[in-house]
């Protein structure tokens, strides 16, 4: 178990890409591999509520909002428009990745934990 107390809280990823098969199977995955991540899914619609209530470390989605990108450290833009590209945001910094992998995925999420601590 970690101690939150020692760092705030735990590092909140909020997930709330397309197709939802996608969104829970990540959020499945994330669950066993990072215990200590606190791993929230969200209907599209509901992200900018989500941001502005939970101030997440990392958010997935599949169409960018400026919300997002303005208030969430770090983001990935997983398949907009059903494509092969995904963008990973990290503060004012873009990067492009083909046919993105879970690793890039979980690389994505430990660079927020060591960014919140």
């Amino acid at each position: 178990m970690l101690n939150t107390s020692a760092v705030g809280r735990r590092v909140l990823v909020v997930l709330a890409n397309e197709p939802r098969a996608y969104r829970e199977s990540i959020a499945q995955v994330f669950r066993q591999l990072r215990p200590n991540v606190e791993v929230v899914t969200a209907e599209p619609d509901e992200l900018e509520e989500h941001v502005l209530s939970l101030a997440p470390e990392m958010v997935i989605f599949s169409e960018a909002t400026g919300l997002v990108r303005e208030l969430v450290p770090i983001w990935v833009e997983l398949y907009p428009g059903y494509g092969p590209r995904s963008v990973i945001g990290v503060g004012e910094e873009r990067s492009t990745v083909e046919e993105i992998q879970l690793s890039d995925l979980l690389s994505a999420l430990d660079r927020a934990e060591r960014l919140a601590q």
